[in-house]
């Protein structure tokens, strides 16, 4: 006989507001976890077959779709594969998404008036087991209600019914009780909320439907050619939230498999490492900014004494002794530019400013930290007399060197291959051009996040940093054709990196290095291919690798290279290297499900970690390539490399929602549902101002001329201002031509 059993959770005598819920255990993508008050609950579930149990991260390689998890709680959704092989960990079977959704264990939840409905569909032959448990050692209580079976930590409840045969004679308050087996079950049905009235399945069922149709239609989403570029970004994401109990904040880790231990071996609270927190709040601010601010807070109150904001900590653990790249004042203004909320900026400008000092702050030999030639250009390095007594075994007895290029993010990077590493300046012996470069993107943002405070002192003082360490990089670190590490002794590195284009994001070549650095760029036997950009060249002895940044493609390198490019408006080739990346990413999203670590640079196959974070920056420097604002070009708009129609919605900017319509011919613009403009042609849009009388923008036409329509005026009378190349009206539209192009549009 088919039964349905429903459980409630009860939050008693408090709002809906003040509790949150999530998959936020790391090892339980098969949960959920609420916390009210520091209080916790949670379930999970096993799944048993042919004697097998997998449970935990055993669940996790089971995982065949990461599907919605919507920024306000109401709809969530993730899929199971029962039918792979159990306990496999990461050896387990990669296959194509071809399994039908009535063989997957799937749960969906979502917000239900003042509290959450959620389902569990199960397969046949597959039985699950619910596990009730709280992850930080609390104890739980479990009692008979009448037909009910609750279990109960403070004022958070369960409620399981009705009961099944076997546990009919549980008696009160029994200790020994694990969870309870779902046996012959189609579907397990759950509840949180106030009130314990029952409620069947049919309508969560209906509310679950409800909630994922209403979650679907106001969500950023792209129709047509690149369909599910916007979603990849969201999915993954969002399905990596998880809860750091101590500061009683949602964070976003670099992936659910990479929360490290306390020095007594046990799992630690949460681990967060710098570079991919500062990335992920660029992903996240697509579409839920309230979680990008959260993780920006979570990153910067890692924070050392020492201004150090680390490679990674841990409630218990973290690295005193070393950083990692400097991108924070970057991301953070970026993400500031995209929601304008100026309290990111004020929050996290202290935080900033002291990391920013950190690199030069005199170290305990006395010389700058990172300046350990004292020459103004930085070198990777690490503080011996700062290391953690509590480290892992893995980073226990490891040389100066490594812990370098630890502090550099690209591990075991070909440049830092046999570097020395001077014990008495804590430095490699080579200035490090990537560490050089975005300590001046660094300079750049501070100082427009100190303008933006009104803290015009201190941006003074950037912007002089700024130009000494610009100027350093040009001369010192420039070869012939190309940008190098340099070594102490005035010896250039031989290696070409992808980092070693970093200078461009900083705003560093001169239009002369620009071309070269562009032929490098572009060569096949160097960096360009069906695949790109790999982390070493592939003429270097290194390449053939391909193990972890000895040659395969990794997501920040492609999204700092990608911003370097749309900053010296290299747009055709930006579009084309945008859609590689994109390309690259959806291979694995779409085929396996997978969102990975990073890609093989010949065959494209993904490796590392299979859903780590920062994987979809390849899907957002696509959307970044229709549409952004960044602290360079101000709004701007434009694809160059579309081939068929794209309809991209509920893009989110400075607290309006867009909607743009393009192909290989035309595009538009909406604002809030309303037509604003469009063009004819191939060309990208900077530094959109719009006001109700007038329309500005910078221009870079790349065909012989574009249309441009103004609809955003009311009556075809408008006057044309333009410097640069010269734009003529013409009835309804403005003629612009080919090149880059100031417009000024006035209605009259």
């Amino acid at each position: 006989i088919l039964s349905i059993v429903i459980f409630f959770v009860l939050i008693q005598n408090n709002s809906y507001a003040d509790f949150k819920y999530g998959a936020f255990d790391p090892a339980f993508w098969n949960g959920l976890l609420i916390v009210k008050d520091n209080t916790s609950f949670a379930f999970r579930f096993a799944i048993h077959k042919d004697n097998k149990v997998a449970d935990g991260y055993d669940t996790f390689y089971l995982v065949e779709k990461v599907g919605p998890f919507a920024p306000d709680g109401s709809y969530a959704e993730i899929n199971f594969n029962p039918h792979l092989p159990f306990n496999q960990d990461n050896k387990t079977q990669i296959l194509k998404k071809t399994t039908p959704l009535s063989d997957l264990v799937r749960i969906r939840y979502s917000k239900f008036n003042q509290g959450i409905v959620g389902c569990i569909n199960i397969p046949e032959k597959i039985q699950i087991e619910i596990i009730w448990y709280t992850p930080w050692g609390e104890t739980i209580d479990y009692c008979r209600e009448g037909d009910a079976l609750v279990a109960t930590k403070g004022n958070i409840k369960f409620y399981f019914f009705p009961v099944t045969s076997s546990l009919q004679n549980l008696q009160k308050k029994d200790k020994t009780l694990r969870g309870l087996v779902v046996d012959n079950l189609k579907a397990f049905y759950f509840f949180a909320g106030f009130t314990g009235s029952k409620i069947s399945g049919n309508t969560i069922e209906n509310v679950l439907n409800k909630q994922y149709t209403n979650y679907h239609k106001k969500r950023p989403k792209i129709i047509g050619e690149w369909e599910g570029i916007i979603s990849s970004i969201s999915n993954n994401l969002f399905w990596m939230k998880l809860y750091q109990p101590d500061f009683r904040r949602i964070y976003l880790p670099a992936g659910r498999r990479w929360i490290f231990p306390k020095p007594d071996g046990k799992r630690d609270l949460w681990t967060i490492f710098e570079w991919d927190a500062f990335f992920n709040a660029l992903e996240a601010v697509v579409e839920d900014p309230s979680l990008a601010k959260s993780e920006i807070e979570a990153v910067l109150n890692t924070q050392y004494p020492t201004g150090n904001i680390p490679n990674w900590r841990s409630a218990h653990g973290g690295t005193p002794d070393r950083s990692q790249p400097p991108v924070g004042s970057f991301a953070v203004l970026k993400t500031f530019f995209r929601c304008q909320d100026l309290s990111i900026l004020s929050q996290s400008y202290e935080h900033l400013k002291k990391w920013h000092k950190y690199w030069t702050a005199p170290g305990i030999t006395g010389n700058p930290r990172r300046d350990g030639n004292w020459d103004g250009l930085l070198e990777w390095g690490s503080d011996t007399d700062k290391l953690f007594k509590g480290m892992p075994k893995w980073e226990q007895g490891a040389p100066g060197r490594q812990r370098a290029a630890w502090e550099s993010g690209q591990d075991d990077l070909p440049n830092f291959d046999k570097v020395p590493f001077n014990n008495k300046t804590n430095t490699l012996t080579m200035n490090c051009l990537d560490l050089s470069s975005l300590y001046a993107l660094d300079c750049e943002c501070l100082r427009k996040i100190a303008l933006l405070l009104g803290k015009n002192e201190d941006a003074k003082i950037f912007h002089e940093e700024y130009k000494t360490i610009k100027t350093k990089i040009a001369k010192i670190l420039w070869s012939k054709d190309f940008f190098y590490d340099r070594y102490w002794d005035g010896e250039f590195s031989c290696h070409k990196a992808a980092s070693n284009f970093y200078p461009m994001i900083a705003g560093i070549p001169n239009k002369k290095q620009i071309k070269k650095m562009v032929r490098h760029l572009l060569s096949k036997k160097e960096f360009w291919g069906d695949f790109v950009i790999p982390t070493i060249s592939r003429d270097n002895p290194a390449f053939k690798d391909q193990q972890y940044w000895r040659g395969t493609i990794w997501p920040p390198t492609n999204y700092l290279v990608y911003q370097g490019l749309k900053r010296y408006k290299l747009d055709k080739i930006a579009s084309q290297f945008a859609i590689k990346s994109a390309s690259l990413f959806l291979k694995s999203w779409k085929n396996f499900g997978l969102c990975r670590e990073n890609y093989h640079s010949i065959s494209g196959e993904g490796g590392g970690q299979r859903y780590q974070s920062w994987g979809p920056l390849f899907a957002l420097i696509l959307l970044e390539d229709f549409i952004d604002i960044s602290p360079f070009d101000g709004f701007r708009v434009g694809n160059l490399a579309a081939k068929s129609k794209n309809t991209i919605q509920n893009i989110r900017i400075q607290n309006q929602i867009y909607t743009l319509v393009t192909d290989d011919k035309t595009f538009t613009l909406y604002q809030e549902n309303i037509k604003f403009f469009a063009f004819e042609g191939k060309a990208v849009l900077r530094h959109i101002n719009i006001k109700p009388e007038s329309i500005e923008f910078e221009a870079h036409v790349i065909e012989d001329s574009i249309n441009f329509f103004p609809f955003l005026f009311a009556s075809k009378s408008f006057k044309v201002k333009s410097t640069g190349k010269r734009a003529k009206k013409k009835d309804s539209y403005v003629c612009i031509p080919k090149g880059i192009c100031k417009v000024v549009l006035k209605e009259e």
